[in-house]
């Protein structure tokens, strides 16, 4: 396991830190969004930033400079995009951290100034995983820097998750076994969420319902809903939202009894029955990362049901773009 508090202890040893920016694309850009949260509701003089890597090269945030940690992440380690704002935030003077899957040389390795090699699938500890690990980098620097951030409270969250995780997937089944079977011919399905679980939603949307099943798809904040997308609400609709179990948790009721009246097609995951409350007040932070756990599940069994491989692709990986 890669020792996160070593690894901060030493940069903050060496530099003054006012800020954590992260970058990267698709699910390695929506893997920072709880810790961006977490940094912006917690910290008292960090600021944090949440940039999509091309946008990082091209209209980087004024707010990285050589007080700056910059976390960048491509599970290949080579993502061309993702690469070049490590760059640019190298030629910035600020201390970049590169996660990847991948233990040999890569892109990510040579512009990081550390490299924490992640580890998923079955039988793996929820702490080595990716976003875990993006979580101990912003809980280990917001308590070096100014001693804030509920840092024993995460900490024991954190090692809930490993037993919590894999206990809830396998309660979960008939919920997504009774999804893919309600879902499985529905050619535009919206996600919802809000807080830290908005990005599991948005990850939802992009990376699975889009690239990986060919499902028109659209991430509706809850807090935007009635502000013009609820418009679009019919009998039919298909919804699938991700229930915070934090303070945003009232943006979800509020739409959910809207749904409850005037559609017939909504699923809610509401990670309350399934013990992550359990974690305390700070179970908010880490909706994303449990939401992200379930619906591999949903998933697996959506896309056997459609038959319609996880794998599939028309373009990426095919053509140059």
């Amino acid at each position: 396991m890669f020792d996160v508090k070593q690894m901060i202890g030493e940069i903050t040893s060496r530099k003054e830190i006012k800020n954590i920016s992260f970058t990267g694309v698709g699910g390695s850009l929506a893997c920072f969004y709880a810790a961006f949260y977490y940094v912006s509701r917690e910290s008292k003089g960090i600021t944090a930033s949440y940039t999509s890597s091309n946008e990082f090269v091209h209209d980087t945030p004024a707010c990285v400079g050589e007080n700056s940690i910059v976390v960048i992440s491509s599970r290949g380690g080579n993502t061309a995009e993702t690469v070049e704002a490590g760059r640019v935030a190298k030629k910035l003077g600020a201390t970049v951290i590169g996660l990847t899957h991948e233990n040999g040389e890569t892109g990510i390795k040579e512009v990081s100034d550390y490299t924490i090699v992640f580890e998923d699938g079955e039988g793996v500890a929820f702490e080595v995983g990716k976003s875990a690990y993006i979580m101990k980098i912003a809980y280990e620097t917001l308590h070096a820097v100014e001693g804030t951030g509920r840092y024993e409270e995460m900490k024991a969250a954190m090692a809930k998750m490993n037993d919590l995780v894999p206990a809830a997937k396998k309660a979960i089944v008939p919920e997504a076994i009774k999804f893919s079977i309600d879902y499985k011919d529905d050619k535009v399905i919206y996600t919802m969420g809000s807080g830290t679980a908005w990005s599991a939603a948005q990850q939802q949307t992009i990376c699975i319902f889009m690239e990986m099943q060919w499902i028109n798809s659209s991430v509706i904040h809850t807090g935007e809903f009635f502000h013009g997308p609820f418009e679009i609400t019919d009998p039919d609709t298909a919804f699938l939202m991700l229930k915070s179990t934090g303070k945003t948790a009232a943006l979800d009721e509020r739409a959910i009894r809207f749904l409850e009246q005037y559609n017939h097609h909504l699923t809610v995951i509401d990670g309350a029955r399934y013990g992550l409350k359990e974690l305390g007040e700070v179970s908010e932070y880490y909706d994303y990362d449990f939401y992200t756990c379930m619906l591999s599940v949903y998933n697996d069994l959506l896309s056997a049901m459609r038959n319609h491989p996880l794998s599939k692709r028309k373009y990426m990986w095919k053509y140059n773009y």
